[in-house]
């Protein structure tokens, strides 16, 4: 038999609301498992960014937006590593997904996961490939499975 213990459910006209403070799996810790629109289940862990990060073209970062972050260093033009507090479970085992807020529209980021911890980004011109250090806005969500 499972207990739940549930500080706040709210029903109002047909819609559910729960709030809680923690969720843990039962089984083990990590994984909880949730139904997906087709019925179909997944671990809800493996669908969270595990890190985010928004930062500009020479190492600054904004901390209010950053999840999991240690620091930000400038690598030169074009180029920042990222560096999560956490480690993934292997150098390439994150997905990483970036965009840039410039307006400009002609550029582009890659994102490269150089070790378990390093995310280097590279924010280049799309019609030349330049690297570029334009001060631009970037912003990184990396997912994967945590060490």
């Amino acid at each position: 038999m499972s207990t739940i213990k549930v500080d706040t459910i709210q029903k109002t006209g047909g819609a559910s609301a729960i709030s809680i403070d923690t969720l843990s799996g039962v089984t083990t810790a990590g994984e909880i498992n949730i139904t997906l629109e087709n019925s179909e289940s997944q671990i809800l862990q493996k669908g969270l960014a595990k890190v985010t990060a928004n930062v500009r073209q020479g190492g600054a970062n904004e901390a209010n937006s950053n999840l999991n972050i240690s620091s930000v260093a400038d690598g030169g033009t074009g180029l920042n590593t990222i560096n999560a507090a956490n480690a993934f479970s292997a150098a390439l085992a994150a997905v990483a997904l970036g965009t840039i807020h410039d307006g400009s529209y002609n550029r582009g980021i890659n994102i490269d996961n150089t070790s378990t911890s390093a995310f280097v980004t590279r924010a280049f011109t799309s019609s030349s490939g330049a690297l570029v250090d334009a001060d631009s806005d970037t912003s990184v969500a990396i997912f994967g499975d945590l060490a």
